[in-house]
């Protein structure tokens, strides 16, 4: 049930931020929101501020990631029945974030993970628009530090961004401290994570002794530097518009790989462009954000010629040819097992070979020439061809025009055989055989990503 706006000075201020952050941003009559609850304070303060005030349905999801045992499981009753009693819909998950963890991944990185799966699994099941996190002021200024200490860019100045994708942050732009507050004048309860005490994490000395001294002897406040995370935000969007266009340029169409780059155009590039370049490539695949110096060594290697290797995080690696530099999973760095069939007269055939798929056809020839894209033989009528998908044997690939080492392994190459006769085809050695035979065995190469109706995008 919506109050009606209370004459406290905290309460009114704090519409203020939300109510000013949702027009800003576009969410304000988006309709519903999921609340990230964790029953903190920040999160609790958010959650009845978007209730008191928010003209949309709200629901509330919780993510029990199973690692503080007893403690883990009274925040999830404590978001349940809170929820409960003020008529808004929960969601709890519960998980064990220590035994979820992807090869590669931190904890961190894997609880992440768990979560925002499980909130965009509920925005798309409960049509919700967004999802609203807790992380306000405080939370920006730590998270600017942070990167700073670990060497950053920009981006990293920019401390926690407002609003990004279907991720809103209604109270980013007020403090901690106001929002204990509201939370004290109002008789809001809310649960504390013991963790937040521990100075084993980084974010955590910021917190609890660098900023507290900051604020002591240097400046009262930290609004000089929430000034300058502004200012850097501003200049980040500006040098990712010019990064986007750079990478546009540079970026090339090489199945299986998540990213291709053309090395030459790469070199060709200043330091600072280089850099900016690989950070975006990173932020469209979704990748962590490395820190400078990991940024720079790859930088470095890029420049660099021969082959090289650099693990960006978890499963993707980058590697680096004369022909192109590619991001790729490490799984398709290893060749897929090979695969057969055997085609009659007027017989179709598909096989799947990693992220590939062949079409293999047998048919009468009709005295066309094959269709473009597609490798073409002649035989007897009465054939019966067996066709092989296998992988490009090491070291063949510096015969083939174009094919970097890291693309050989799961890049096809196939054989189709009649009477101890083998045609061999691979990109760059394209076959276009005639034997003077009544039928063709035509086939056709496809990544798997790409629409099967999508017949220009043979290889």
């Amino acid at each position: 049930m919506r109050r009606a706006r209370s004459d406290l000075t905290m309460e009114a201020k704090l519409e203020s931020v939300v109510r000013a952050a949702g027009e800003r941003h576009g969410w304000w009559r988006s309709g519903g929101l999921l609340v990230a609850l964790s029953g903190g304070g920040d999160s609790m303060a958010t959650f009845e501020l978007l209730r008191l005030f928010f003209p949309g349905r709200i629901a509330a999801a919780h993510l029990d990631h199973g690692l503080r045992g007893e403690a883990s499981a009274a925040d999830a009753e404590f978001v349940e029945s809170y929820c409960e009693r003020n008529g808004v819909k929960c969601f709890v998950r519960h998980v064990r974030v220590d035994r979820d963890r992807l090869p590669g991944e931190s904890l961190e990185m894997a609880g992440r993970r768990c979560r925002y799966e499980f909130f965009f699994e509920l925005l798309d099941r409960e049509g919700l628009a967004f999802v609203a996190t807790g992380h306000n002021s405080d939370d920006s200024v730590e998270t600017m530090l942070l990167n700073l200490f670990r060497g950053t860019g920009l981006r990293g100045l920019s401390g926690i961004t407002p609003m990004r994708d279907r991720v809103i942050r209604p109270v980013i732009a007020a403090s901690r401290m106001d929002l204990r507050q509201f939370l004290a004048e109002r008789g809001i309860p809310w649960r504390e994570d013991e963790t937040n005490a521990h100075d084993c994490y980084s974010r955590n000395k910021i917190r609890n002794h660098l900023l507290p001294w900051v604020r002591a002897n240097i400046n009262g406040s930290t609004g000089a530097l929430l000034g300058l995370s502004v200012e850097c935000s501003q200049a980040d969007a500006e040098s990712e518009k010019k990064a986007g266009s750079v990478l546009d340029w540079i970026s090339r169409h090489r199945p299986p790989a998540l990213a291709s780059w053309d090395t030459p155009s790469a070199r060709k590039l200043s330091s600072q462009s280089l850099a900016a370049a690989v950070r975006a490539q990173g932020r469209r695949l979704g990748l962590p954000a490395l820190d400078r110096p990991r940024t720079d060594e790859l930088c470095r290697l890029i420049t660099l010629s021969g082959r090289w290797r650099f693990q960006w995080g978890g499963t993707t690696e980058v590697c680096g040819a004369r022909e192109g530099i590619g991001w790729l999973d490490r799984s398709d760095l290893r060749p897929p097992q090979g695969i057969s069939a055997t085609l009659a007269l007027g017989q179709r055939v598909a096989l799947g070979w990693g992220r590939w798929r062949i079409e293999a056809s047998l048919a009468p020839n009709d005295g066309k020439p094959a269709r473009s894209g597609a490798m073409r033989a002649r035989l007897p009528a009465d054939a019966e061809c067996l066709v092989s998908v296998l992988s490009i044997p090491q070291k063949a690939h510096e015969f083939l025009r174009g094919i970097p080492w890291w693309s050989a392994p799961s890049t096809p190459m196939i054989t189709w055989e009649h009477e101890r006769r083998a045609i061999q085809w691979t990109p760059g050695a394209f076959a276009d055989v005639h034997n003077g035979g009544s039928c063709d065995i035509i086939i056709h190469v496809f990544c798997q990503e790409e629409q099967v109706e999508k017949r220009g995008s043979v290889l």
